[in-house]
């Protein structure tokens, strides 16, 4: 639990002011912490182009121990270390986390058979999971009110980005160096990371809170459990889902139109401009609240999808209406974000661990989904259709939050 903030008086605006040392987070820890995160989910990603040449190198089937023992450990990490960030600090839980993801990234350079992939890849993950929710929590609470939805829109913004980056950075590593090469520099730059958060990232003095860390997972239990929390889950869920399940699905449809390996990664890439309109959600907050920017995100994003499902049968309409559906996703990771936080707090970082969990479990659903054997255009209509019900979930948890007489 934060320490009582300190308060100044303004006598311009009459009103008490907390001073500029309540806000210890400086530009360039937002920077650090953003350049971490687009590392941090790149540990994710970058199983997608290595399942053939890992498995080739090890001799069998590599998918679990690559990719699913990842995603559990790190779906399951989020309701662990959210609840000790909450008791014990987040810069101390950012630091142990990243030493330990740094150390699992460069063994898993080392892993010389399937079984020892699996193991070091499930830690790998546990330990990743450590830094999204923590960070995020930081955030929220250190960085100055006028610079914070900046600041989440950059997180936002490198977890989407390496969403792509990742899968590009892995396939140009393990072309020219080989597979093992991509844990090896990443496990490099993650400990230029673990020491820039050592030194940059200021917290203000923290008191352990009332009943210990057992109190802290109750207290995550029950606010999984609150409506307002239920509607932002059932809304969250859908959006990796739609993600990873839509460019799941993109490659096989556009080598049905003809279209190479080079070339299907230079369309991926078409997205990536919308993943930075992260950064403009805190400015459309001010206008539509962040339940109203969330509900924009999802209702953007259903346009897209429903648009491509018409024009996929052209490259160019593929290309414009992809980035049409990324611009949603980004308009809304932000503000979903910032809406688990508020709801929780001030249990913030149980709060953000629901929030990935939430997100990462429905990033594990999307293969499965794209794996159903739907044409594609069904495919990206039946995930329109998720988009829309997602919108209409925010729009009653922005009822409650109304009836309550809390922000949304």
């Amino acid at each position: 639990m934060s320490s009582p903030t300190p308060t100044t008086r303004d006598p311009a605006a009459g009103r008490t002011t907390p001073p500029e040392s309540a806000y210890p987070a400086s530009t360039a820890a937002i920077v650090v912490l953003a350049g971490t995160a687009l590392f941090v989910l790149t540990q994710m990603y970058a199983a997608i182009p290595l399942v053939t040449p890992v498995g080739r190198d090890l001799g069998g089937d590599v998918t679990f121990a690559l990719s699913t023992a990842f995603s559990l450990c790190y779906a399951v990490g989020f309701l662990v270390w959210g609840p000790l960030a909450d008791q014990y600090g987040r810069k101390r839980v950012l630091v142990i986390g990243l030493a330990l993801l740094t150390a699992m990234t460069l063994g898993t350079a080392l892993a010389s058979n399937v079984p020892g992939l699996g193991v070091l890849r499930a830690a790998q993950g546990f330990a990743a999971a450590s830094f999204a929710p923590v960070a995020l929590a930081y955030l929220a609470e250190a960085a100055p009110p006028r610079r914070r939805p900046v600041a989440i829109g950059a997180m936002s913004t490198a977890f989407l980005v390496a969403g792509i980056a990742g899968q590009v950075l892995a396939s140009a590593v393990s072309l020219t160096l080989g597979w093992a090469w991509v844990f090896g520099l990443c496990g490099g730059v993650l400990a230029v990371c673990l020491g820039c958060v050592a030194v940059l990232v200021v917290e203000r003095r923290r008191a352990e809170g009332p009943g210990g860390l057992g109190h802290r997972f109750a207290a995550m239990g029950r606010v999984a459990v609150m409506p307002r929390v239920l509607l932002l889950a059932l809304a969250h869920v859908t959006l990796l889902l739609g993600f990873v399940a839509m460019y799941t699905g993109l490659g096989p449809h556009l080598e049905t139109l003809g279209l190479g390996a080079s070339g299907v990664t230079w369309l991926r890439l078409a997205g990536l401009p919308g993943m930075f309109a992260s950064l403009l959600a805190g400015r459309l907050a001010h206008r539509l609240g962040m339940a109203g920017v969330a509900r924009l995100g999802f209702a953007v994003a259903a346009l897209g999808l429903a648009a491509e499902a018409l024009f996929s049968a052209s490259l160019a309409g593929v290309a414009v209406t992809s980035l049409v559906y990324v611009t949603g996703v980004a308009f809304a990771i932000p503000a979903m974000i910032t809406l688990f936080g508020e709801t929780a707090a001030p249990n913030r970082a149980g709060g953000m661990a629901l929030n990935g969990c939430v997100l990462f479990v429905g990033a594990s659903v999307g293969p499965l989904t794209a794996g159903l054997g739907l044409a594609f255009p069904v495919l990206l209509l039946s995930l329109a259709g998720l988009a829309v019900g997602a919108a209409l979930s925010l729009t009653v948890f922005a009822h409650l939050s109304d009836r309550d007489g809390l922000s949304a």
